[in-house]
């Protein structure tokens, strides 16, 4: 017989790779809807006036194929399973998502913000999250290479929340179509202007109650977060 927290664990677990699966069934859905190319593609419409410019549309494609890296090498960093039993995995995903994220997928999510739908508020909201991405990917490198392991995951969480940021944009977009009706101020532009900051924004905030908790369970001191 399975105790209580052994029930619990594997209900957790398998809500957790349910969540992944859904994720990954998404980002899968909207990374084929560019391959092959073609300029009146969804998103594409919206972006005639760049759309055979270079360099934005190879950051764009660089973009959408890294996400998909991140999101699946993201996955291997949170799970205890692959610390413990599977730690080359671990390892070698993790600098996999290290080095997509800082050598291809910021710099073209850089580019793609300079022209981003929506006008200056949509572009704000973008560079402000490639800053913010940086550093939290940056201060993960850092504690990596000081083997400070608990700043480290602290770090990479805030980082992957934030990777995770092209996923729950169009989850904040079902959501406020949904509500468009019941408001005559939501026009199309003012959805795409609000599920862009809500896009990053909750995740990083969800991301630091999630430290907060790891952080209070374990009774760490403030210098490792």
């Amino acid at each position: 017989m399975r105790s209580t927290s052994q029930k619990l664990y594997i209900i957790q677990l398998t809500s957790l790779f349910l969540v992944y699966g859904y994720l990954c069934v998404l980002m899968i859905k909207i990374c084929i809807h560019y391959f092959p190319w073609q300029d009146i593609n969804n998103f594409l419409v919206l972006k005639q006036d760049v759309v055979q410019t270079q360099p934005w549309r190879f950051a764009f494609q660089v973009h959408v194929i890294t996400s998909s890296i991140l999101l699946l090498a993201g996955f291997t960093q949170f799970f205890q399973i692959f610390r413990t039993r599977f730690p080359k995995i671990h390892r070698y995903g993790g600098w996999l998502y290290l080095i997509t994220l800082i050598f291809f997928a910021l710099p073209s999510g850089f580019i793609l913000a300079l022209s981003a739908a929506g006008g200056f508020p949509t572009q704000l909201c973008f560079f402000i999250l490639c800053i913010i991405w940086s550093y939290c990917t940056l201060r993960a490198i850092y504690h990596l290479f000081k083997k400070q392991w608990l700043a480290h995951r602290n770090w990479m969480i805030r980082s992957f929340a934030l990777s995770l940021s092209a996923l729950s944009l169009r989850t904040w977009k079902l959501f406020l179509y949904e509500l468009q009706p019941y408001f005559d101020w939501l026009t199309p532009l003012h959805i795409y202007q609000l599920e862009s900051w809500l896009g990053w924004m909750v995740n990083l905030l969800i991301a630091e109650i999630i430290i907060f908790f790891l952080n209070r369970s374990k009774h760490k001191s403030p210098k490792m977060s």
